[in-house]
């Protein structure tokens, strides 16, 4: 080999080792898990609903969204909801109400238009029929036996039963923190979780912490990022503080990753970039 080929030889051999580990890491990401039901909640989007229902949920489909969470919509039918629905591939999969409505007699109505809807899960957002303020340990336990129940019910008429916390179930009360004592005391073959991500982490919880040890007791998550703030406000997903690839890693069992803002300053460019980032997402 002359001198010229002998130098070429060991150019292209520097190249190839520098691109090497670089196509390697890239193998590597692609092969990582990926979210493949991404929803989203309707109060996120709520002000936009206010106008125009139809081209708000049009708008909602072509950013890419396959699954939808909501109650009701003011002013239309379900069956109205389901047929736009069903004309933009949008599935229903979730909805509900506050304790209330599941005792009282909102109940079976509730039932009829979830079913209609083909919705899997009925959800309580709200276990309490007052403010929820200074509960003692016992009251939890309350709270989850009435759950069994509820699951009970609501397998009975082919749907299930799911509870949504915020903050206040992860504030030390009695020297323990009362989500924990929910969870020790459901059945879990009737009641299931929709962890809210940033009410768990508000309220000084890792929710990777409950995913390892009580990993089958959840099906949903209210995926809500936390600002980076003092205040500890909500943001748009991925431009906040929470960490999703951990978390996400440790879910192994839920099965919808439903985005949500409360108050976002954009409701639709807040919906796009949060589902351009869990759509990016590996873990």
């Amino acid at each position: 080999m002359d001198k010229r080929n002998f130098i070429k030889t060991l150019a292209l051999g520097a190249t190839y080792g520098m691109l090497t580990p670089s196509l390697s890491m890239a193998g590597i990401e692609e092969n990582r898990k990926k979210l493949k039901n991404i929803g989203l909640i309707f109060n996120t989007i709520g002000a936009e609903l206010k106008k125009d229902v139809p081209k708000t949920l049009e708008k909602v489909a072509k950013i890419g969204y396959k699954e939808v969470e909501f109650s009701k919509v003011n002013g239309y039918k379900a069956s109205e909801i389901k047929k736009i629905l069903d004309d933009l591939d949008l599935r229903a999969v979730a909805g509900g109400g506050v304790i209330k409505q599941f005792v009282e007699d909102e109940f079976y109505q509730m039932v009829e238009e979830a079913n209609l809807l083909g919705k899997k899960y009925l959800v309580c957002y709200w276990e309490w029929l007052d403010s929820g303020e200074n509960k003692s340990l016992d009251d939890f336990k309350k709270v989850a036996n009435q759950f069994n129940l509820l699951g009970e019910k609501c397998k009975k008429e082919g749907l299930q039963f799911a509870f949504h916390n915020h903050d206040k179930e992860f504030k030390i009360t009695e020297g323990r923190v009362p989500y924990e004592v929910i969870l020790e005391n459901i059945n879990p073959e009737l009641v299931t979780m929709e962890l809210d991500l940033y009410w768990a982490t508000k309220g000084g919880a890792n929710p990777a912490t409950y995913l390892e040890k009580y990993p089958s007791y959840f099906s949903l998550f209210h995926v809500k990022d936390m600002d980076k703030t003092e205040n500890k406000d909500m943001a748009c997903v991925g431009q906040g503080r929470i960490d999703f690839k951990e978390i996400f890693s440790k879910a192994t069992h839920v099965k919808h990753f439903i985005v949500e803002h409360d108050k976002p300053a954009n409701p639709m460019e807040c919906i796009a970039q949060s589902y351009d980032f869990l759509k990016k997402v590996r873990f």
